[in-house]
């Protein structure tokens, strides 16, 4: 028995203090490491592993614009391997570091100049760990590419937002054409650039969930306003649909926000992201009318009798409802699930 607890002390004491082949580390896990902005330009990326897994922490690939300014194989110590580099321009949203350490991920920590530190798991994929700066809030570089930047992620955030462009295309159904249209569908720009601006800057903040069955709910609402209406129904919703515009607008204005926060934002951004971001919501809603009013034109142009036309129209208004409805109990259930 004593033979035996000298034999697993030796054993230990070895694992300890000998160390680790790199096929070996590669199975330990996740570290922790870190990468700080020193001064504009200059950073100073740390691996934080004890001495026997260093060897599988390796030379990162940088950006073409960078370049180590330090040892290529990093200072080693005691609990730590250290590269330092720099890069003109600085480090941006659109750069990635690439690490070829032996492990399977690392949960880093970035600390921009000015900023307070943000923390993810960086996950191996393949035999690298790619290390994606824009989602550790780096910056974009110039207020030119942060405008840039934020009103493409406006449009595409809009064009794959079904509920979006469903609520809007009942609008659509509702006002037609014409000087109501525009009245609307600014009141709708006008509200949710409020409660954009509000939920980002943190003066409102509702959680997610109830929030989007809300968003599902304000289209249900509008298909059965649409339905009743073509049964001879009058409601405030034909009468002043700027009104109803608004007020729903502010609820996916709330919506907006919390794709934006997803996304992340470096606060010294916030202003640019704000305004850039819903210029590309308002580019890809006008880009999504314009297709539709255009369909609708040629459609008009077959000729079709007013009973087709009104079968064509009660069919698509019953589709966004039931869509509608299928994402209402999604939505409502998953706050409970």
């Amino acid at each position: 028995m004593l033979k035996c607890f000298w034999v697993a002390l030796l054993a230990f004491v070895l694992n300890v203090l000998l160390p680790t082949p790199p096929s070996v580390a590669h199975s330990l896990g996740v570290d922790r490491a870190e990468l700080i902005e020193t001064r504009p330009g200059e950073y100073r990326l740390t691996a934080k592993v004890p001495r026997r897994i260093a060897p599988a922490i390796v030379t990162p690939a940088l950006p073409e614009h960078c370049a180590l300014t330090g040892s290529p194989n990093g200072e080693r110590g005691g609990y730590a391997v250290v590269f330092t580099f720099q890069c003109a321009p600085a480090l941006t949203a659109d750069d990635t570091l690439v690490l070829p350490w032996k492990r399977e991920g690392a949960l880093l920590t970035v600390r921009w100049l000015g900023q307070e530190p943000v923390s993810r798991l960086a996950k191996r994929e393949g035999n690298v760990i790619e290390v994606a700066l824009a989602e550790w809030l780096a910056g974009s570089g110039t207020p030119l590419k942060a405008a840039k930047r934020y009103t493409i992620l406006g449009i595409e955030h809009i064009l794959i937002g079904i509920d979006h462009l469903l609520f809007v295309l009942a609008l659509l159904f509702v006002v037609g054409g014409g000087w109501m249209l525009v009245k609307t569908i600014t009141a709708f720009t006008v509200a949710h650039s409020i409660t954009l601006g509000l939920a980002t800057l943190g003066y409102v903040s509702l959680p997610s969930a109830p929030v989007e069955a809300a968003i599902a709910l304000s289209i249900v609402f509008l298909a059965s306003e649409i339905i009743g209406h073509a049964r001879g129904r009058q409601s405030l919703t034909f009468k002043a649909p700027w009104l109803v515009a608004f007020a729903f607008g502010l609820l996916h204005g709330l919506g907006f926000a919390g794709a934006l926060s997803e996304i992340g934002l470096p606060p010294s951004e916030i202003p640019v992201a704000l305004l850039f971001f819903n210029v590309g919501v308002e580019i890809g809603q006008l880009l999504f009318v314009g297709v539709v009013l255009t369909l609708t034109w040629l459609l008009s142009q077959l000729a079709l009798s007013s009973w087709w036309t009104k079968v064509v129209q009660g069919v698509v208004v019953y589709a966004i409802g039931t869509v509608a409805a299928y994402w209402l109990i999604e939505r409502t259930l998953s706050m409970f699930a």
